[in-house]
């Protein structure tokens, strides 16, 4: 039998493609296999799971739509926690790199760029909030832009003129800046939020042994050292 056609066929979240893409290069060589990735945000996978029925054999989310799937019967019960994700701002190559070196600095960034750029995806609602609470959202809604990726508000960046600044998972930025883009920082520590991701099979998986091997494979501490050198964090 082809060992190719029993390769599992993973949908995962974004934000770990980094380490996810090294791990799996360990897993390549150890095992001979090939998983198939597939990256979407967080509530594009839910779309494609729960509303269009769209079959993998491993999802990698966050906890909480992990969680709904469950609930939905739509995954096993076996789970394995990669890591965590924070967000970080780039801004163009050649901008001027603004002070975040405090809640009270960000704030004011925000209000002297000359637009905001980030996603609609889970990282993305909590810029939102974020935003919010510190008092800043309302002043400068009107300059923001939404994009359904951080690889798009990356492009964007890459393309955009004067003062911009964008959000995204440090992981996204890490993956432009050979390209030219400017990481600025990590979110000060008071309003930082780090998402996690989890793994696990699908029920009904067409290749659910190889589903299984390459869930357990993630939980170990050589997979676990290549998500951390990609910068999904233990």
């Amino acid at each position: 039998m082809n060992a190719a056609a029993q390769d599992a066929v993973v949908l995962s979240a974004g934000a770990v493609e980094p380490g996810l893409v090294a791990a799996l290069a360990l897993y390549q060589k150890e095992t001979g296999r090939k998983p198939a990735l597939t990256f979407n945000t967080a509530p594009q996978i839910r779309e494609r799971v729960e509303n269009k029925g769209e079959k993998f054999d491993v999802v990698i989310v966050p906890p909480a739509v992990m969680d709904a799937f469950a609930g939905a019967g739509r995954v096993a019960a076996e789970r394995v926690t990669l890591g965590r994700v924070g967000q970080g701002i780039a801004v163009r190559p050649g901008a001027p790199v603004p002070d975040i070196s405090s809640v009270e600095a960000l704030k004011r960034a925000m209000l002297e760029a000359d637009s905001v750029v980030f996603n609609r995806a889970t990282g993305g609602q909590y810029i939102e909030s974020m935003l919010r609470k510190i008092g800043a959202y309302g002043e400068i809604e009107r300059k923001t832009t939404r994009y359904a990726s951080a690889a798009q508000v990356m492009d964007h960046l890459l393309k955009g003129k004067g003062r911009e600044v964008g959000f995204a998972p440090m992981t996204e930025i890490m993956q432009y800046t050979d390209k030219g883009l400017r990481f600025v920082g990590p979110l000060p520590p008071e309003v930082q939020q780090h998402t996690t991701y989890v793994a696990s099979p699908m029920r009904g998986a067409a290749n659910a042994q190889a589903a299984a091997a390459l869930v357990r494979f993630l939980g170990t501490a050589p997979a676990k050292a290549a998500l951390a050198a990609g910068g999904v964090e233990p």
